[in-house]
């Protein structure tokens, strides 16, 4: 009987320390992209599902304008909170969907709505706008 009640212990402190572990990763990660998990379909359907994910990122649709001010399709995109993804790889004229490039580039820069998840730009440059890496 003591051995069982040992046991019983011991089991239901590693669950808890358990929990508290998981519950420490995901503070610690920041998950404000964590939204952004139902819109990785839309957005590798956009590129065909070819090239690497290099990253998302949660941020407004005034902010992606900030750093993406040349292109016209930002002008009419509503102030939104997008999931902007970026993919590396050879992306030439009309092999990203949405994308109006006219030369290639090594990404492909994906914006889904982050409340609904469809594609409402895409982008293929030869230089990431932001920064889509987590460093600890």
């Amino acid at each position: 009987m003591r051995i069982n009640r040992v046991l019983a212990f011991g089991f239901a402190l590693a669950m808890a320390l358990g929990a508290g572990a998981c519950a420490g990763r995901t503070n610690a990660l920041g998950t404000d992209a964590g939204a952004c998990f139902r819109a990785v379909s839309p957005a590798e359907s956009a590129v065909h599902r070819k090239g690497k994910l290099v990253g998302v990122r949660r941020i407004s649709a005034t902010a992606l304008k900030a750093r993406l001010p040349r292109d016209a399709t930002l002008s009419t995109l509503p102030s939104e909170s997008l999931c902007v993804f970026a993919f590396g790889g050879t992306y030439a004229p009309g092999s990203v969907t949405a994308a109006h490039n006219t030369i290639t580039g090594h990404f492909a820069i994906v914006a889904v709505g982050a409340d609904h998840p469809t594609v409402v730009a895409a982008f293929v440059v030869n230089r990431l706008p932001t920064r889509f890496d987590h460093t600890h």
